[in-house]
């Protein structure tokens, strides 16, 4: 430990940090009226503890809490990308064309993956997305189910809390690593309109978006709150690629060559966003209340080029071949895929995507005794196409078009809770709770997954093929809850608090976690604190069935069917697969708060994560022949095939531990200007404990822990004066090591710059212009074989592939 305070001193002096002022109001209106940031650290926290009047320097765990206007200022229209760009815990991934993953984003939070993340909105526990993250690139990360941050248009929150630290035992299973909860606003009048239009610098990308919110005034005893977002996002391509086979195609004269052989950057990503939250008072003591979202988009990817011949030292693709069974019975006709593609083809991938859910609660807050009663329901599908495209086994009578099937998540969640204040330092609180998780693959066209007559070339929808009846299906998931809490004050300077979950699964049985946290106030400026506390995460519905088929670029140009098997299925035994049992952790913290001097704030909080059984899926691994037919011998769909399979597994025991330095501090040059400095640190280093599962090899290994940055930081200014703003914000990522094949590409730590001029001299209007990614600064790319096939940027980069990008924001308020 002592080896990672004296990293953490080097770092700072030498500028390695990162951006984010942790504690700000939780209202627009109110934020503006902060002085310093010993007033702003008075904010009152919903997560991470039960009582009401907690701030975040008096919690015993480590909170971050983002104001709207800190949102704002990123230049980021979406959820994942400010979190991003302002807690250095948590990383969003913008990968290049990755299936399922290009629409809903992997997020990291303190090095573990999404589904050890617990999302919240209101306080209460948000559903999972129905997307499996199959393609993140990266071994610590892949098959992780969890929520979708990107559903709720910013300008509905009134905060956003980040707790980073071990809360199982209190918001139940996922909340391994830490709780994230989006706050909606609560206003009774008043209202914004923010607009923004920015494109890449050079890789196109135009984005147009809008948001809007208002609060309909509704008297002293009610509020409604509605806000909605429309965003049009284009495509992003890299123009300065060059795809060696079409190049040699186009130099041939061979007509209709893809415009893009290589594939996009950022997809297409087109979506609406709408957000309700209301309550009324019935009486003196209870409200009614109700919240939810409705969203609605779609997105797509281009794949990479299916060239139909070799051509520029890359070999043609296998759709293309001439067929054993042409010109017989079962195929009359002689099939030739470059009368309907001569210049080949790129195969393009959409998704339809919607997200709705609702809850309805009732709950008394006056008084001693408190009590909250609540019914929710959410809802998140994926409907799959895949256009310009073939499935070549069925020749002539191949579509060109399909339906490759669908993905749903539904969840169903009834909780009761209660507090009573025992004295007014004592705080007992329990609940129960009930939650049902259904599980729902749906099923592909007949065409997009059958093999056809000429069954000796490539069957179903080329890309992604689609789900068979054998896959599809409804799988449901039951779970029941008794919880409880209690947070004594020993002392005026001494906080203890206790809680504890009893969790019981129809599939993987029962598990009880407890945590215990504590804070010490030495004086009025210093304070220690920290934690220990158990977890546990059963397995995802999307885990245990889903499974899919597709098509992965190799190292010379060429695609390889990939599989992902359900575990313990017969498919997956001939693997060596077996059924999947929970998760399980132990975590530990301890930090630090200093308040020295009017205006300052910082936090320093080291951190320890093991977790057993962590549930991976698998690395890819080649097929034998036997495995092959053996597939086929269990009418696996084009099992004779399949060249790569993976599946998910609970082979390994892992360790995550870091630390996370937050300081921030204001000051007053006179009475109309000011300066806000904020810096945050975040190391974190991963490790796997015992000896490595079958198929990590030694390669996979180091990828697993030294694959993402250990460093993360950011350092920024915020400069008011009169009615102008200036925001500079310099990103750091430390280096890592990108696995290819079976070899390292190093990546070397870069820093990206970003900054925004706001003028607010009219009224009620600010006006803004920023540039993220300022100097224009790219990913290197994976290898000179993968840049022949215009792959010139590493698709699996941790800060994204598209450049530098520039805006215009304009914001009403009302």
């Amino acid at each position: 430990m002592s080896k990672l305070i004296s990293e953490l001193l080097l770092s700072s002096a030498v500028g390695l940090a990162i951006a984010v002022p942790a504690h700000a109001q939780t209202d627009v209106a109110d934020s503006e009226n902060v002085e310093t940031a010993t007033e702003a650290d008075k904010d009152i926290v919903v997560v991470g503890t039960r009582r009401k009047d907690r701030s975040v320097t008096d919690s015993a765990v480590a909170i971050d809490v983002l104001s709207p206007e800190q949102i704002s200022e990123t230049g980021y229209t979406d959820v994942n990308d400010a979190l991003r760009t302002l807690v250095p815990a948590f990383n969003a991934q913008r990968l290049q064309g990755n299936d399922g993953s290009s629409f809903v984003r992997p997020i990291t939070l303190r090095g573990s993956p999404a589904d050890h993340v617990l999302l919240l909105m209101n306080g209460k526990r948000r559903h999972r997305a129905s997307i499996v993250q199959i393609g993140t690139g990266h071994a610590s990360t892949s098959g992780s189910q969890g929520q979708d941050f990107n559903v709720i248009p910013p300008i509905a929150l009134s905060s956003v809390e980040v707790l980073r630290d071990g809360a199982s035992a209190q918001y139940g299973s996922d909340a391994i690593a830490g709780v994230i909860n989006l706050e909606l606003k609560r206003a009774r009048t008043g209202g914004s309109v923010i607009a923004q239009v920015g494109e890449y610098y050079e890789t196109g990308g135009r984005t147009y978006d809008i948001q809007g919110h208002v609060a309909v005034p509704l008297g002293d005893r009610a509020y409604l709150n509605l806000a909605a977002q429309y965003t049009d996002q284009a495509k992003a391509y890299a123009f300065k690629a060059v795809h060696a086979g079409a190049a040699a195609l186009r130099a041939a004269n061979v007509p209709g060559v893809p415009a893009h052989p290589e594939g996009n950057l950022d997809p297409l990503y087109r979506a609406f966003k709408g957000v309700f939250n209301a309550g009324i008072e019935l009486g003196d003591e209870l409200e009614l209340y109700a919240f939810g979202n409705y969203m609605t988009g779609e997105s797509s990817v281009t794949f990479g080029l299916r060239q139909p011949f070799a051509a520029g030292g890359l070999s043609g693709h296998s759709t293309y071949g001439n067929s054993a069974f042409d010109l017989t019975p079962a195929h009359p006709q002689q099939f030739n895929l470059a009368a309907i593609y001569p210049g080949g083809f790129t195969p393009e991938f959409g998704g339809d995507l919607e997200d709705a859910s609702v809850l309805v609660g009732l709950r008394d807050e006056q008084g001693r005794l408190k009590w909250d009663l609540s019914a929710r329901y959410g809802r998140n599908t994926v409907d799959y196409t895949i256009t310009n495209t073939i499935n070549a086994s069925m020749g002539v009578n191949s579509p060109t078009a399909f339906k490759p099937g669908s993905l749903t998540q539904r969840e169903i969640q009834f909780d009761a809770e209660v507090s009573y204040e025992l004295t007014d330092t004592i705080l007992a609180f329990a609940g129960a709770s009930y939650r049902k998780e259904t599980y729902v693959i749906g099923q592909g066209d007949r065409a997009s997954y059958l093999t056809g007559p000429l069954r000796d070339l490539p069957a179903g929808s080329n890309g992604f093929q689609g789900f068979s009846p054998e896959f599809a299906g409804s799988f449901d998931s039951t779970s029941y809850a008794v919880f409880g809490e209690v947070d004594a004050d020993i002392t005026p300077w001494w906080n203890l608090s206790v809680a504890a979950r009893f969790e019981d699964y129809d599939q993987f049985g029962d598990n009880f976690s407890y945590k215990a946290a504590t804070r010490f106030e030495l004086s009025e400026a210093f304070a220690l604190r920290g934690s220990v506390s158990t977890g546990f995460r059963a397995p995802a519905a999307g885990q245990v069935f889903g499974t899919s088929l597709t098509s992965q670029l190799d190292g010379m140009g060429g695609f390889i069917l990939d599989a992902v098997l359900v575990p313990g299925s017969p498919a997956a035994q001939v693997f060596g697969s077996q059924s999947l049992v929970p998760e399980t952790s132990f975590n530990m913290s301890a930090g630090m708060v200093f308040t020295g001097f009017e205006g300052f704030l910082t936090t320093l909080d080291f951190y320890q994560i093991d977790v057993d059984d962590r549930l991976l899926l698998t690395p890819s691994r080649n097929t034998t022949a036997t495995e092959r037919a053996g597939l086929a011998a269990i009418g696996f769909p084009n099992g004779i095939d399949i060249q790569q399979v993976r599946y998910f597994q609970n082979e390994m025991d892992t360790r995550v531990r870091g630390f996370d330095l937050v300081s921030t501090y204001r000051h007053r040059w006179s009475t109309n200007a000011s300066t806000d400095f904020s810096l945050a640190v975040n190391y974190n280093e991963q490790h796997l404990r015992g000896s490595p599962p079958p198929g990590f090899s030694p390669a996979i290994v180091t990828e697993f822990e030294r694959g993402t940055p250990r460093w993360r930081g950011n350092f920024s200014t915020t400069t008011k004066v009169g009615d102008v703003a200036l925001m500079a914000r310099a990103v750091h990522y430390g280096a890592w090591r990108r696995l290819d094949g079976a070899t390292f590409l190093p990546r070397k730590a870069v820093t990206l710059f970003d900054a925004e001029v706001t003028y607010s001299g009219i009224r009620n209007v600010d006006l803004s212009i920023g540039a993220r990614n300022l100097f224009n600064i790219f990913p290197p790319d994976r290898g000179a074989a993968r840049a022949r096939a215009g792959l010139i940027y590493d698709n699996h980069s941790v800060f994204g592939v598209a450049g530098g990008f520039y805006y215009l924001n304009a914001k009403f308020s009302f």
